[in-house]
């Protein structure tokens, strides 16, 4: 009986980025699709108190949190009854989960969370400065301003949350 050769054994193709690309060895190829569309400076100054101050809306009349927020209330029927609700400061519980390996990030894998705050609201939003091995529901986080992606040379910043320390 003939014995076939054997092959040498396959490498794993799984590599950690984080090291060489952290300490300035590597340069992280960007995805091969088409850029985020560039941030509009109209938007921006039209929704000002939430993209830079996370600034949600409360109805008077119910006290039911809106994140983004709204005009017309989620409860009852109230219109333009709302009064500023600041939330950069208010920290939050993380109610879902998930860990995406597969999307790009600067630093993978991105993690994102449906939040449910402290004193009413809930609002998905993307996690950053996690160890995804260690991260569960339950966690508490707080927010932080940080830049969420880069187009035309432009930066493009937004809230995230991040682990309470």
């Amino acid at each position: 009986m003939r014995s076939l050769p054997t092959r040498p054994r396959a490498r794993s193709r799984r590599r950690s980025t984080a090291l060489p690309i952290s300490r300035g060895e590597a340069r992280l190829e960007p995805p091969r699709r088409p850029e985020p569309d560039r941030i509009s400076a109209s938007v921006s100054g039209r929704t000002e108190e939430w993209k830079y101050g996370f600034v949600g809306s409360r109805d008077r009349s119910s006290g039911e949190l809106h994140m983004p927020p709204a005009r017309i209330s989620r409860v009852g029927d109230a219109v333009d009854d709302m009064q500023p609700a600041p939330m950069a400061d208010v920290q939050g519980t993380i109610a879902l989960l998930t860990i995406d390996r597969i999307a790009y990030s600067p630093s993978p894998p991105v993690a994102f969370a449906v939040v449910d705050w402290d004193g009413g609201g809930r609002l998905p939003v993307e996690l950053t400065d996690v160890d995804a091995a260690t991260l569960q529901m339950g966690d508490r986080v707080e927010m932080t301003f940080r830049k969420l992606f880069t187009s035309d040379e432009i930066h493009n910043y937004f809230w995230k949350a991040r682990p309470v320390r």
